[in-house]
């Protein structure tokens, strides 16, 4: 219970700028956004105490943020006012519907609000990422980091303890354990997929198996702002980190980054510019919405786009917003005979109640669960599913040979709507299948010249068709294991509608697909079902990505800007494309090996 008792902040706020020794303030290092990569940066760039950092976010202090603390209760951010509260551009091939997409608007950015999956991902999609343009950033590379960053609570059951982290920031390992883990576990076994112990080991991430979290000791999340920026860290006399204040563009002289000007989240009128000693630098880890949005109002993009808002064109970059990644994930749902559900603890919050308790005691327990435990990685054109008979729709995996094209994740609960929507009458669980390599690529464009208006988001999801293949297969998939023995034995199987798509009620809405049988639909009555359900499974990556020339990317492998001098990216959106995966733990590798780049850049050692 500690965190109810904390000490002053060392945070400022916009007005600390306004003030005496905020004017006089000079930096060697500015640092926009706040999220996992961010957090990174202002830590390692602070430590030798030879630069002046300054960290800026536009969100809160994730500090008096609760349910930021409590990995069970982490749907509870969603929508709050520390989420950004994106939405889509309607998406033409599902149904015109504009998709809520979530980000965190908080110390941690979506570190701290996300479901907690540590996850590295296929170690080919990383070798991809060097054989196509990125050198420097394969497997073998990016592993170093990964190991830096973690600090692994082995397990007996689970995990592999010779390939993981042991002295790093950032907390990771299996906790509570979810109660259909062996069931899940078993039932994949009979359909032919192994149990995998650990999915994050050179051996790749095929299989079935439990999830490993970003969890501390105490049963706490551990997010880049909790890992990163400590109190201690936070005290450091030379680190800065402002909260509440927006950027709103990048200063240039010609084609060179001299500051940034800034503005209070609040009252957006108040704006003062920050600048950068001569030998510093500018990064941009605002995320893969923000900092292309960022970017492209500095006057750094597509001079079509910039042309259109009327932004003046200060280096034409045609890549800035484009290439949008994403996974799309529908949830079915499915009935569970009574006591095997956990949604009571929705449902009936004094029920929750003792175990909230437990938690806040220090005995972990329940909360200190995310509430999705297991998963399983497959390809969805392996023999073993028998999807390639004469007759049945072709189908291109656009994922590397040795990986997964489809993840299946599983959480003995009702999913609906990011976990917003609840009913009294919930006692299911939920299967998410999502496409784990989608060949579709979307984009983020300015809506205006307004800092404050937010970006036309499009992921253009399965304007390839080989997407919505790999989704059809996956329910296909999804509702194979759950009539598979011994997970089937926790169900409480309906008689199936006629259509699972012409429901009456809310109860049929929520559970008819997962009433269904797979050999009672055909592919178009699944595909009808997945454009009315799919969502975003918050991953969205390569909006700055990395390569080598300006034609197709955003910065070099050094992580400078095509053209500018002095300003880098350092996030998501630098990802050449998406991994196979979580990417909460990648994004956390290339932030400390970004930090190793721009540190010697600064000549200093990280």
């Amino acid at each position: 219970m500690g965190f109810l008792f904390s000490k002053p902040s060392p945070l400022k706020s916009f007005s600390w700028l306004e003030s005496k020794e905020g004017q006089s303030a000079g930096f060697d290092v500015i640092i926009i956004g706040s999220g996992p990569a961010g957090c990174v940066l202002a830590n390692r760039l602070s430590e030798d105490g030879k630069h002046r950092v300054l960290l800026v976010e536009a969100g809160v202090s994730n500090e008096k943020e609760t349910f930021t603390k409590i990995p069970a209760t982490w749907p509870k951010n969603i929508t709050s006012p520390i989420d950004w509260q994106y939405y889509t551009a309607p998406q033409e091939n599902l149904d015109g519907r504009k998709l809520s997409f979530p980000r965190g608007k908080v110390l941690g950015g979506s570190s701290s609000i996300n479901a907690l999956m540590y996850h590295h991902g296929a170690p080919s999609d990383y070798d991809a990422w060097e054989n196509e343009g990125a050198p420097g950033w394969g497997y073998k590379e990016i592993s170093r980091y990964l190991k830096k960053a973690e600090h692994h609570t082995p397990h007996a059951k689970h995990g592999d303890a010779a390939h993981r982290g042991t002295d790093g920031p950032f907390h990771t390992g299996f906790h509570w354990p979810s109660p259909i883990v062996d069931p899940w576990i078993k039932s994949f076994e009979s359909l032919g997929v192994p149990y995998t112990p650990d999915l994050n080991t050179p051996k790749g991430t095929m299989g079935a198996t439990t999830f490993s979290t970003f969890v501390d000791p105490k049963g706490h999340r551990s997010s880049g702002a909790t890992a990163y920026l400590t109190p201690d860290v936070l005290a450091r006399p030379n680190l800065t980190v402002l909260v509440t204040t927006r950027c709103t563009r990048v200063l240039l002289d010609g084609t060179r980054a001299v500051g940034v000007e800034l503005a209070d989240e609040n009252k957006h009128e108040n704006t003062r510019k920050v600048y950068v000693s001569g030998k510093g630098e500018i990064i941009l880890s605002a995320g893969a919405i923000n900092t292309p949005q960022l970017l492209m109002l500095s006057g750094l993009g597509p001079k079509k786009e910039l042309d259109r808002v009327g932004i003046e064109c200060r280096v034409d970059l045609p890549a800035v917003g484009q290439n949008l990644q994403d996974h799309p994930c529908p949830a079915l749902r499915f009935r569970m005979k009574p006591g095997k559900s956990l949604d009571w603890l929705a449902t009936s919050p004094m029920a929750g109640l003792p175990h909230l308790l437990r938690w806040m005691m220090g005995w972990k327990g329940i909360m200190s669960w995310n509430g999705a435990g297991e998963a399983a990685f497959i390809r969805t054109d392996d023999p073993l599913w028998g999807f390639d008979k004469p007759g049945s729709a072709l189908y291109h995996s656009n994922a590397n040979p040795s990986a997964p094209d489809m993840e299946l994740m599983s959480a003995p609960m009702t999913f609906v709507n990011h976990g917003q929507f609840v009913r009294p009458w919930f006692n299911g669980l939920s299967i998410l299948p999502y496409v784990l390599q989608p060949a579709s690529r979307g984009s983020l464009t300015l809506k205006s010249k307004d800092p404050f208006e937010y970006p036309i988001i499009d992921p253009n999801y399965f304007s390839v068709p080989d997407d919505l293949q790999c989704m059809i297969r996956g329910v296909r998939v999804a509702l194979r294991v759950a009539r598979t023995s011994p997970l089937a034995e926790l169900f409480d199987f309906h008689a199936p509608l006629p259509d699972p798509n012409a429901c009456t009620s809310e109860e049929e809405q929520v559970y008819a697909m997962g009433d269904c049988r797979e050999e009672d639909l055909s592919d178009g009555d699944i595909e009808k079902w997945v454009k009315r359900n799919v969502e975003t499974v918050y991953h969205p990556v390569c909006t700055a990505r990395i390569g080598k020339t300006a034609v197709d990317s955003v910065v070099d492998t050094e992580l400078r800007v095509h053209g500018v001098d002095r300003l880098r990216v350092c996030d998501a959106s630098v990802f050449p494309r998406i991994i196979s995966g979580h990417p909460t733990a990648p994004i956390i590798a290339i932030s400390e090996k970004g930090a190793e780049i721009i540190g010697l850049a600064l000549g200093q050692r990280v």
